[in-house]
């Protein structure tokens, strides 16, 4: 089982981090391991939307689809029941603080179904949730700022 959290205060609204967060299909552009993106339904009314994703793990691609719930400005949570998960659940806490900054709580849990890829993708996937926070905060500097 891939696990992975971290809470870092950063200087940015919440706002800001959820707006980047929530815009899944960019994530190729910046985000470790991650090839492709897009929303396939979206149920604005739900603040839900659905998508396909796919993980480059060198010359491995995997394909898998999410779910994401949004309550603006302070909580998304991604989870899969995709056949290549027993389990995959992203949460992000967002918490406003003074002067336009913002406090980040990140988690990720993620269990392979398939016994044969599980090393390798619980492995890849554990080190780079640990950059994934980072990547969103370089993501939030170069647009903001």
């Amino acid at each position: 089982m891939a696990v992975h959290s971290e809470k870092r205060t950063l200087p940015f609204t919440p706002e800001q981090i959820f707006d980047l967060v929530a815009d899944v299909e960019r994530y190729p552009d910046f985000l470790p391991l991650w090839h492709a993106a897009r929303i396939s339904r979206s149920e604005k009314e739900e603040n839900l939307y659905f998508t396909e994703q796919t993980l480059q793990l060198g010359p491995l691609r995997k394909s898998f689809r999410t779910e994401t719930r949004m309550q603006r400005p302070d909580r998304i949570q991604i989870t899969s029941t995709d056949p290549l998960f027993d389990e995959f659940a992203i949460q992000w806490l967002l918490k406003a603080l003074p002067e336009n900054a913002c406090h980040v709580d990140f988690s990720l849990r993620c269990t392979t179904a398939s016994l044969l890829l599980r090393p390798v993708i619980e492995v890849v996937l554990a080190e780079a949730a640990q950059s994934i926070v980072s990547a969103f905060e370089r993501r939030a500097y170069a647009m903001y700022y």
